[in-house]
């Protein structure tokens, strides 16, 4: 586990994700099931902001 984080920070991290799958969406791309289930761990917490980026591009091939 990353650590704990606050409530009203876990709103942000949520309410952040939310408004990047939008984005991707809006511009005609999709996200991957994996990249939600990590992008929930991270808005709970349980990884990082350096963890999701890592995982992010570690599955396209790009690390």
């Amino acid at each position: 586990m990353f650590g704990t984080i606050s409530e009203s920070e876990m709103r942000r991290r949520t309410e952040n994700v939310g408004l990047s799958v939008q984005s991707v969406r809006l511009e005609g791309g999709d996200v991957t099931r994996a990249f939600i289930r990590d992008a929930g761990e991270y808005a709970r917490g349980s990884i990082g902001s350096a963890e999701l980026l890592s995982r992010t591009r570690r599955r396209y091939g790009l690390e």
